[in-house]
């Protein structure tokens, strides 16, 4: 009889850790996962994921939250408390992450949304005649002291060309305004000031189109080193599943209605959103530069941004090395 009931005993053991292992191994992607974007363009490249229910999700928490609190998301002394994966601008993660010990890029999904405004009868700006053209005007930019003025300052060290450069608000930016040549604004505040017919003003130069032919790295994709070793399977479809993100914004199927419920849903306060998001529209979105591109791709040119963006102001990003970086094997 004991030998009847050992065996028993045995064989209901063995089964439970089958099972048990079945189940963790079924669940790899299962596991609490807490992803954080910051309003505006870079929430974008979540909007899939946060709209269409799929085994990725299962498990996964998306966060659309203030970009000033980006920095309270990645430094609870409780790891636990932290996010699994966060989207930020490329020199805060610089800044923040530098080393890639506790997190590592994944990639880029942001490539600029910058644009350059003036009266709807100036000419427009070109990689021929941007120097000449730009060289000691003066420019209203909406957040000089952010990224998009130490941007600019950068482009016009690209070009070895200086200008005037002031700080405006969007109520400033008009092609009536005669104290400025030229606005750089970010979208999606540029559609809203061009579309208002009263401005009198017209789209005259792409400040990604200007840096290169593939825009700049803006906005990246940090996920934590533990995750990473614990759970490679899950980052490969995360990083999929961004790339098949991008795509579905931009379906002529899919809605900026759609869009913009995904995000929503995901908002601390689902009926005040940012007012980035007021004015969504297909066109909006396509200037956004909504693109997944992994380490092993970029991961070149966000070293140069870098060292570019550190030399215009050295307080505002880090050098950083290999490690910051995963590539998947």
């Amino acid at each position: 009889m004991k030998k009847i009931f050992a065996t028993l005993f045995c064989a209901v053991v063995a089964a439970l850790a089958i099972c048990g292992f079945s189940a963790c191994a079924k669940g790899e992607n299962k596991t609490a996962i807490n992803v954080y974007a910051p309003d505006g363009a870079p929430a974008l490249a979540l909007a899939q994921l946060m709209y269409e229910e799929n085994g990725l999700n299962e498990g996964v928490s998306y966060h659309i939250v203030d970009s000033g609190t980006l920095p309270s998301r990645i430094s609870a002394d409780d790891e636990k408390n932290n996010a699994d994966i966060i989207i930020m601008p490329v020199n805060m993660a610089s800044k923040l992450l530098n080393d890639g010990s506790k997190y590592k890029m994944l990639g880029t999904v942001t490539h600029g949304n910058l644009f350059i405004l003036a009266n709807k009868n100036a000419a427009q700006l070109t990689r021929e005649n941007f120097a000449e053209s730009i060289s000691g005007k003066k420019l209203g930019v909406i957040n000089l002291t952010e990224f998009p003025g130490v941007m600019l300052k950068t482009l016009l060290s690209d070009y070895s060309v200086s200008a005037e450069l002031s700080q405006v608000i969007p109520s400033d930016v008009a092609g009536t305004n005669v104290n400025y040549d030229y606005f750089l604004v970010p979208e999606p505040a540029a559609s809203t000031r061009v579309g208002n017919a009263a401005t009198e003003l017209a789209f005259v130069g792409n400040v990604q189109d200007l840096y290169g032919e593939s825009g700049y790295p803006q906005a990246v994709v940090m996920a934590k080193t533990s995750l990473i070793e614990d759970n490679p399977g899950f980052i490969s479809d995360f990083m999929n599943a961004l790339t098949a993100s991008a795509e579905w914004i931009m379906r002529q199927d899919v809605t900026s209605e759609m869009i913009l419920t995904a995000i929503k849903n995901h908002y601390p306060d689902p009926e005040n959103t940012a007012p980035a998001f007021n004015n969504l529209s297909k066109e909006v979105i396509s200037h956004c530069a909504v693109r997944f591109e992994n380490s092993a791709s970029c991961k070149e040119n966000v070293k140069s941004l870098l060292v570019k963006l550190k030399s215009v102001n050295g307080q505002f990003a880090m050098e950083v090395g290999d490690n910051f970086f995963y590539i998947a094997s």
